[in-house]
């Protein structure tokens, strides 16, 4: 099936290069679509149209197929440090754009997008070359708006120090060099003086400078009075550019108004016009909430109390297109994370993990949305805003306001009722407040985990069936064409928009993970944590990664991680491309275990080490006193023999011969065993003699005939 973003690989004759286009826009009915050629970054185009059976054809006679392929992570994906630093260049280019990229097909032909252009042009002044470089890029990188950001990547000199002979910048009145100094009376006044005493930033500087750069005193009114040298305190325009360097706008608003109203004034409009839902895939909405019902532990006794419910749910459809169920507490890796990596993944995959056999169009929906809309939970860190990088946008609630997430608040109230019907003998929580003889949820609960996930696939599936709810408001063209009004019909009539959009698997993994610095060495890719463990891959040994102890030039690079598992990790080179690293030999008792619990092991052996410390110096001290008095014996017996002359030393080969022969006798086992008493052997001179003349003993016995025998010769030898 071909999606919006969806990349083809155009396999070339001999002596050609392959080509590799990305779909940029489908037609309603899937007649024709516009793609573009991202072969070549340096020398992007314009998209142009084709034909969706001609490509279909390609692709079924292997002239072409369909691959998991991105241009460069780097621009889709770029660390938090380099969004940061280009967000005011990136904001800038976007709003050139953003208001004629939607209207499709029209901006793909030349006569409606010059039209366009004027418009941008009339009233911005920016020339039409820049406005097609913005769009090709836009186009270029899948529509994600990180394709607009500046590529300094392999440009400049990365990691050299610069030696400037002047003052950089623009020469001024102030002459001063800022220093750490300055920067900490920075930080100091914007503490004190603008957050403190809610001054403005003119007012914050005044102070400022008087507090921290006066060079004298004087006396008014019997008042002492601060005398600031203007040159050698930093300006206000100084002043200014840190304080908006190092504070987000949001964090200076919130210094200005104070954060409630920051709050209040600032903060997603999801009612406007730009959130208008046109099909399934535009916006996506993700909540969690406490499931009424209590669960057993894998031991089928021990209770382990509600579980937290995760769900993923389209707007426009209804439709239920990913969850996930958790014990834990909700948070972004053990719950909105794992919902949206479902809502992403093939469901008959997912559902024949615990033994659920669906056909595909039970529940078809595999895809990345435009949008999120979530509430300040979970979903307020750092880690869901690498989705940015591969085309979804995430917009957070206000607190206090599920009114703006209507449909997925609705769902649970429908989901819960279920849950307590379903299982009101079985562990069911019925009430919010238990009252006196109630009996308690935990004492009837005798589901698992495992049946419960089996209980929510069933249900969503049953629930994706079943007709909308009668608040639905019915469009024109859905009556026109007498849609069904099932979260399923409506998903499948709305896809013909082509909002929806997929992204290779392990790019997913590696957007929603968390982050950390892993260092190379010698011995692998060593994470720069708590846990010392080391990952490799086989493309690391070939390269040679490990030798030179650096990979892409850095000693340094980013990882992708799972806290749960500890075994692998994910990845990126600077050409973009992703690799799964493992374990090396060394830690494959590791295998399996969370990073919480690695890091356990590694504390326990950091503490016992710190214990044993002084037991261990002791020890040494112990040691050092016994072994001493023979050393000072040995070397004293050394001096006593040099003083004696006469006696010629002998040969190092001759000593040591002599010495390994005196001490074969002092080594022998022998010398361990004790000495055999006479009486001993007389004794068994008189057992052997007295079955001799025993004519009952058995002539079968070998061990009789031999003692007799060897008793008998013994006493011939003797009277001879």
């Amino acid at each position: 099936m071909i999606y919006v973003n969806s990349v083809i690989k155009l396999l070339a004759g001999l002596g050609e290069n392959n080509k590799f286009i990305r779909v940029c826009w489908i037609s309603p009915k899937s007649e024709e679509l516009f793609v573009i050629n991202i072969t070549n970054s340096k020398k992007m185009e314009l998209p142009y149209p084709m034909k969706m059976e001609d490509l279909i054809n390609d692709l079924q006679e292997f002239r072409a197929e369909k691959v998991e392929y991105e241009q460069d992570l780097r621009i889709i994906s770029p660390s938090n440090e380099y969004l940061e630093k280009y967000a005011k260049k990136l904001s800038d280019k976007w709003n050139l754009i953003k208001d004629i990229v939607p209207i499709e097909p029209d901006i793909y032909f030349s006569t409606e997008r010059m039209r366009l252009f004027q418009s941008i042009k009339d009233k911005t002044g920016v020339e039409y070359n820049v406005l097609y470089d913005l769009l090709k890029r836009y186009w270029f990188y899948g529509k994600c708006i990180n394709g607009l950001l500046p590529n300094y990547f392999d440009s400049g000199a990365e990691g050299e120090d610069r030696e400037y002979k002047t003052r950089p910048g623009r020469k001024g009145k102030n002459i001063k060099i800022l220093d750490d100094g300055d920067f900490k009376n920075f930080k100091k006044a914007v503490d004190k003086f603008l957050i403190g005493e809610k001054l403005n930033i003119v007012e914050t500087h005044l102070r400022m400078c008087e507090e921290y750069y006066a060079v004298s005193f004087y006396r008014k009114r019997g008042k002492l009075v601060p005398s600031v040298d203007e040159t050698k305190a930093p300006s206000e325009k100084q002043f200014r550019y840190w304080y908006n360097k190092n504070y987000s706008l949001r964090e200076r608003k919130g210094h200005s108004l104070g954060q409630r109203r920051m709050k209040k004034e600032f903060r997603a409009l999801l009612g406007s016009n730009s959130m208008y839902i046109e099909g399934p895939g535009y916006l996506y909405q993700i909540d969690s909430t406490p499931a009424d019902v209590s669960l057993l532990a894998i031991d089928h006794k021990t209770p382990i109390g509600r579980p937290t419910l995760f769900i993923v749910k389209d707007v426009f459809s209804r439709k239920v297109v990913g969850f996930h169920v958790s014990v834990n507490h909700a948070s972004w890796v053990e719950g909105a994370m794992m919902a949206l990596e479902n809502a992403a993944t093939d469901k008959v995959e997912f559902c024949k993990k615990y033994g659920v056999d669906i056909d595909p169009e039970e529940w078809d929906c595999y895809h990345l949305p435009r949008n999120i809309v979530a509430d300040r939970g979970e979903m307020k860190s750092k880690y869901p805003n690498g989705l940015v990088g591969i085309g979804v946008d995430i917009a957070n609630t206000p607190s206090y306001r599920p009114d703006l997430k209507g449909v997925i608040e609705q769902h649970f109230h429908i989901t819960n009722r279920t849950i307590r019907d379903f299982f009101r003998n079985y562990g069911a929580i019925l009430k919010d407040k238990r009252e006196p003889g109630d009996s308690k949820s935990d004492d009837t609960a005798a589901i698992t985990l495992d049946t419960f996930i089996i209980f929510m696939i069933e249900h969503i599936i049953a629930f994706n069936k079943m007709s909308l709810p009668r608040e639905f408001v019915v469009g024109p063209e859905m009556f026109k064409e007498h849609v069904e009004l099932t979260p399923n019909r409506l998903w499948e009539w709305g896809a013909t928009k082509n909002l929806l959009h997929e992204r290779p698997k392990n790019l997913i993994h590696y957007t929603l993970l968390p982050k950390m610095t892993a260092k190379v060495t010698r011995f692998g890719f060593e994470l720069k944590a708590n846990t010392k463990l080391y990952y490799a891959c086989k493309e690391g040994e070939d390269e040679g990664w490990f030798i030179s102890e650096s990979i892409d030039g850095y000693k340094e690079i980013e990882i992708s991680y799972d806290p749960r598992d500890c075994s692998a990790i994910l990845i990126r080179l600077k050409s973009g491309k992703l690799v799964y690293c493992f374990l090396t030999e060394k830690f494959n008792e590791y295998k399996g275990l969370s990073f919480d619990d690695a890091k356990a092991m590694f504390e326990y052996r950091t503490q016992q080490y710190k214990a044993l410390s002084k037991s261990n110096k002791q020890a040494k001290r112990e040691r050092r006193a016994l072994v001493i008095p023979y050393i000072k014996a040995d070397v004293d017996a050394k001096k006593a023999a040099k003083a004696l002359e006469g006696d010629k030393p002998l040969g190092k080969r001759e000593a040591r011969a002599k010495e390994a022969n005196s001490r074969k006798s002092a080594d022998a086992f022998t010398n361990q065993w004790p000495e055999q008493p006479h009486e001993v052997v007389q004794e068994v001179s008189e057992i052997v003699e007295k079955a001799a003349s025993n004519a009952q003993l058995p002539s079968e016995n070998k061990l009789s005939d031999f003692l007799r025998h060897k008793y008998k010769d013994k006493k011939r030898s003797s009277h001879a």
